[in-house]
């Protein structure tokens, strides 16, 4: 495996030992039991769901303990041969629970394997006003795209979330072959964004290509492939993260030799550079770059991290009183898989930078550390940044210890997302 290949599921680390914060935080265990679990998503009411990598299964965590029906459903036929095949990535359907459905990121055990994007039909408590007990039958698979390749057993991105347009966002790696993340007809080395809003009911699919191609996309007279693609020219974007007001994506890319790199996605059409670049670095001269390039945001070398993880741009839940002090909102948030070390980024103006140390922070660069292991994050119902640890089997969370007075309704803060890319 190529330095900076994230091997996730694969690696031995901390057994829920707590991170190390700074003043003002605690690393708190929300509830264990799981097996190398490696996503999450939300629904309306609180409850979270888990999705295992290995095993395919999605079950859910309801008041801290696992649900009253567990798992909630298996996703079937998942190939889990090597370090970073399996089922990777959930998200909820925003228009829940009218649409009750959820969307899955797996790699299929067909032959040849294929990178499956998948949707399920959820019955049982969809409201949580009684027991919340949820479950899916396999048999309502409804899939949306069966044809992205998987010749390589790594680099296959692995994310699926809802931007605030209502558009399903989906990442995919380059499937170990670097050129392709600059051709924008070959599903490899790109985020796409999908319409789901127009798919029928039930079991079936694939839909045809214009089905789910939302307006909006960056070259609507490509190819099918190229029509659903939002921004390419990634290695392996395993976790990316969807800013909630103004719909900016921010990558996770994991690099090759020597870079790890936190990308910013405010529009659409933009090209990362691999394998041009890795980060800032020139890297490739092999294959020709389509249209301009953008630097990323953080670079970190193979000496502080091999495996980037987005941890995503902390906005406080307007119904919570408990979250993150009114001076990180809008800051980006992002760790190593390997090393455990955690980013904060602030942004100014158009430009991002790693935010000033704070009381009792582990390092002048460091907001965090003992994050090894961890897949996949996001912001809670709470206020606080919930993450699951491979290694430990484990949900956790990141809570303040410090309130504001403020209302939750004062703590969004509006902003606009700057017209252009930063091309370097």
């Amino acid at each position: 495996m190529a330095a900076g290949a994230i091997a996730v599921g694969m690696v031995p680390g901390r057994a829920g030992a707590q991170a190390t914060l700074p003043s003002g935080f605690t690393d708190q265990l929300v509830t264990g039991g799981f097996t190398s679990p490696v996503g999450m998503a939300l629904l309306p009411d609180g409850r979270m769901l888990v999705i295992e990598q290995r095993n395919g299964q999605v079950r859910m965590i309801r008041n801290g303990v696992i649900g009253p029906t567990d798992p909630v459903g298996t996703v079937p036929s998942v190939n889990t041969s090597g370090g970073e095949r399996g089922l990777l990535g959930i998200a909820v359907d925003p228009r829940w629970p009218s649409s009750p459905y959820i969307y899955t990121h797996s790699t299929h055990a067909g032959s040849p394997s294929r990178i499956r994007i998948s949707r399920f039909t959820v019955t049982g408590d969809l409201a949580g006003s009684g027991n919340g007990a949820l479950a899916f039958d396999p048999a309502s698979r409804y899939d949306l795209i069966t044809s992205i390749p998987d010749n390589a057993n790594n680099h296959n991105g692995g994310t699926v979330r809802f931007g605030p347009d209502g558009m399903l966002y989906v990442s995919l790696g380059e499937d170990a072959t670097p050129c392709a993340a600059q051709d924008t007809s070959s599903l490899r080395g790109v985020i796409l964004r999908l319409d789901v809003t127009r798919l029928p009911s039930g079991s079936g699919g694939p839909p045809a290509a214009d089905l789910i191609t939302p307006p909006g996309n960056p070259f609507p007279s490509g190819s099918l492939n190229a029509r659903v693609i939002w921004a390419y020219g990634l290695r392996n974007p395993f976790r990316f993260h969807i800013d909630p007001v103004t719909g900016a994506l921010f990558i996770g890319d994991v690099g090759q030799d020597s870079w790890e790199e936190a990308d910013y996605a405010p529009q659409a059409g933009m090209n990362f550079g691999w394998p041009i670049r890795e980060a800032n670095a020139a890297y490739s001269s092999s294959c020709a770059a389509v249209g301009p390039l953008t630097g990323p945001i953080l670079a970190f070398d193979h000496g502080e991290g091999s495996a980037v993880m987005s941890a995503g741009i902390y906005r406080r839940p307007p119904t919570s009183f408990n979250g993150f002090p009114l001076t990180y909102e809008g800051d980006y948030f992002c760790s190593d898989y390997y090393t455990g070390f955690m980013w904060r980024m602030k942004r100014s103006g158009s430009s991002w930078a790693v935010a000033p140390a704070v009381p009792g922070q582990p390092s002048a660069s460091h907001w965090g550390t003992g994050f090894d292991t961890v897949s996949d994050y996001l912001v809670g119902p709470d206020g606080a940044l919930w993450y699951c640890s491979q290694s430990s089997g484990q949900v956790r969370r990141v809570v303040s210890t410090t309130s504001d007075t403020l209302s939750p309704a004062a703590t969004v803060i509006s902003e606009k997302a700057p017209p252009g890319p930063v091309e370097n």
